[in-house]
């Protein structure tokens, strides 16, 4: 084997999909070319009522273009926005009934106290909206479209911790690994735009202070899903999302050379390798029958 060509099978990624052009070469020139050049027509645009995704058909016709997810771990508790609990001031400083704990295990951080009392909301609740949805005095603009808005009141988990009862409410789990919510969704509807992730995260980062809970990538992940379906982190300093901008200390007059140069190679090589192919395939061009192989040079 000639030397050079030993060299590049084993330092070139070139050549080692070149000559796997028919396994995982294919794979890779698919996921680079634009996959419309080998339809015979563009693909139809769902009529109303269809999806993008894996569903053959929505419920109903969708109204909505996005869906935007709002989280907010170590926000004031339910009782103190809109679970209105008036019969708790009858039980105010009273020990927490058997009937309400039925025997559930303490968390660590009330294992060291000797008394549960109740302690019902500080805040004043009166009534909003055409439906008389009860509302506490910390919401005072939701008390202005509370006829616009769905407030659930029967979600309930059987964790006591907080990051059993995260993981519930991202993935419908207390145990890590499933699909969220934003994944379920990505992989059920699909999105119209091939080049944008249909799924994007916007998160806080962990607070030295203790007073941020942290939102784990697992609880954005795909689980069990194809990775295409999981959510994007968009980072909130420096670049949004990583490997897009140019590598510090590269101007973009030099990146764009750089480009360029690897842009020429590219068609060089493959047109190189294309006049090789006419050659051999020709039988013009051929070599003489009186030629010895080792004529070849």
């Amino acid at each position: 084997m000639d030397p050079r060509q030993e060299y590049a099978s084993l330092e070139t990624r070139r050549y080692f999909l070149g000559r796997c052009a028919a396994g995982i070469g294919t794979v890779g020139l698919a996921s680079l070319l634009n996959p419309k050049l080998f339809a015979a027509a563009p693909a139809p645009v769902p009529p109303p009522g269809q999806s993008f995704g894996v569903l053959p058909a929505l419920h109903h016709r969708a109204t909505a273009k996005r869906v935007i997810w709002l989280f907010m771990a170590d926000a004031p508790s339910q009782v103190d926005l809109f679970d209105y609990k008036p019969k708790m001031h009858d039980f105010f400083d009273k020990e927490l009934p058997d009937s309400v704990r039925m025997g559930q295990r303490l968390t660590t951080m009330t294992s060291g106290q000797t008394r549960f009392p109740v302690a019902p909301s500080l805040f004043k609740f009166q009534r909003h909206g055409k439906a008389g949805v009860w509302l506490s005095e910390l919401l005072p603009h939701h008390s202005k479209i509370v006829d616009d808005i769905t407030i659930i009141r029967t979600l309930h988990t059987e964790a006591i911790n907080h990051d059993p009862a995260i993981t519930f409410i991202q993935t419908g789990s207390e145990l890590p690994g499933r699909p969220s919510g934003g994944a379920w969704v990505s992989y059920g509807i699909g999105s119209p735009n091939q080049n944008l992730p249909a799924y994007v995260v916007l998160h806080s980062s962990w607070s030295s202070k203790g007073g941020t809970q942290a939102l784990f990538s697992r609880l954005w992940g795909s689980g069990f899903l194809p990775t295409k379906h999981q959510g994007v982190a968009l980072r909130s300093q420096g670049d949004a999302v990583l490997y897009l901008s140019d590598p510090p200390g590269v101007p973009k007059d030099v990146r764009r050379r750089m480009l360029d140069g690897l842009a020429t190679l590219n068609s060089s090589t493959t047109r190189n390798r294309a006049i090789r192919r006419s050659i051999h395939a020709s039988p013009s061009t051929r070599w003489p029958t009186v030629c010895k192989p080792r004529c070849r040079s």
